[in-house]
């Protein structure tokens, strides 16, 4: 153990003798490990609200479609839907999106005879759903962007041309911040005013079944029913999702590509041999009695040394830009409405494989890529290592 704490002591000298060397490559090792970091743990956070947000959403959803687009839904449809062999119930929904001007954001409005139960929860203790017309309940990312509070008024415009301003009853809070951040519920009666939707149509229909193996029996019979109906499971939701995180990660991968050839420049330059001074110092500790395998460690432990701190310092400036700077490299690519969403946290949970991944993206090729040259100068003759 002695012998190990001396080569350590060794390798910290070797290090300090040239810091301006030791912190650039440590700088540059941590700047990617950052950016991949950085990347990976964002498209996670992501999915992550993604499955919270469908996780309480129904087992199939029912559209109407004209002319390739989404139309409103007849409600009747509903009694024909129920009809069907496995179908517990059905809930007609109204809801759709309402561009602010004021913030540049878009809100999405929902009737609160389709909120799902037990999934919202106001922060000041209100009843999870408006229980007047007049009035309504808006997620966080709203309240910031406007600075309300409750008891405050939120202009809407309506589908008529008119101002509609409810007032603020409660704040909701819920686990998926990407679920309530730019919600806003109202009445059904006060939605279908502001969205347009006339009481006999929904925007859509919302199918609950018990069983997960009938959700594909259901929603073939529903387009039998109707050729113009397109129906979407819960499932082809979690897959869009992820298709989505998938591609859009992609892009920011392909543009990391430049990164991590140059990274892989400078390890292949590091293993393709050491320079004069450092042949010289393997030499001379050859000379005053010290083995192949201690310089081989004293060179492990210097590259291991750089690397484990150059991975360090790039994970949690990772946590640092996603839970300060909400993520700013990329975020907005990831999630998408890029003018119209207000800013919300993804909180960085790094799992095992990320992890890994940056240690062996930071760590192996650079200590091997020292050990390698390192190998080659001990195993020859001290004298002519010294002598060059």
């Amino acid at each position: 153990m002695r012998r190990h704490l001396r080569i350590l002591d060794s390798a910290l000298a070797g290090l300090a003798r040239n810091p301006a060397r030791t912190l650039a490559v440590t700088v540059v090792y941590a700047l990617l490990v950052f950016l991949v970091a950085s990347l990976l743990m964002c498209v996670q956070g992501l999915r992550r609200e993604a499955r919270r947000l469908l996780s309480g959403a129904p087992e199939l959803v029912v559209q109407r479609l004209a002319a390739g687009r989404h139309e409103p839904i007849p409600v009747a449809w509903t009694t024909r839907i129920e009809a069907i062999r496995g179908v517990r119930s059905t809930t007609p929904r109204v809801w759709g999106y309402s561009f602010d001007p004021p913030t540049g954001i878009t809100l999405t409005l929902w009737g609160a005879g389709s909120v799902p139960s037990g999934l919202l929860e106001p922060a000041d203790g209100t009843p999870p759903t408006p229980q007047e017309g007049g009035t309504c309940l808006v997620g966080r990312g709203v309240a910031e962007a406007r600075f309300l509070g409750v008891g405050d008024r939120l202009p809407l415009r309506a589908a008529d041309g008119g101002l509609f301003a409810p007032r603020v009853m409660g704040v909701f809070t819920a686990d998926s911040s990407l679920l309530t951040n730019d919600l806003v519920v109202l009445p059904t009666v006060d939605a279908r005013r502001v969205l347009g939707v006339e009481e006999s149509l929904a925007t859509d229909i919302a199918v609950h079944i018990p069983r997960e193996q009938e959700v594909d029996t259901v929603a073939r019979k529903v387009q039998e029913l109707w050729p113009d109906a397109r129906t979407i499971s819960r499932r082809q939701m979690l897959q869009t999702y992820d298709a989505v995180f998938d591609w859009r990660s992609g892009i920011w991968g392909a543009l990391l590509l430049s990164s991590v050839l140059a990274f892989s420049i400078l390890v292949w330059d590091k293993a393709s041999g050491l320079s004069a001074d450092e042949q010289r110092a393997v030499g001379v500790l050859k000379a005053v009695g010290w083995t192949a395998r201690d310089v081989l460690e004293l060179r492990a432990w210097e590259s291991g040394l750089v690397s484990v701190a150059a991975a360090l310092a790039g994970f949690l400036g990772a946590q640092v830009h996603l839970l300060l700077f909400h993520g700013a490299l990329f975020a907005r690519v990831l999630e998408g409405w890029s003018a119209t969403f207000p800013t919300f946290v993804v909180a960085p949970r790094p799992d095992g494989p990320t992890l890994l991944l940056c240690l062996a993206l930071a760590v192996v090729p650079y200590v091997v890529a020292g050990l390698v040259p390192a190998w080659r100068a001990a195993v020859t003759d001290p004298d002519s290592v010294i002598r060059g």
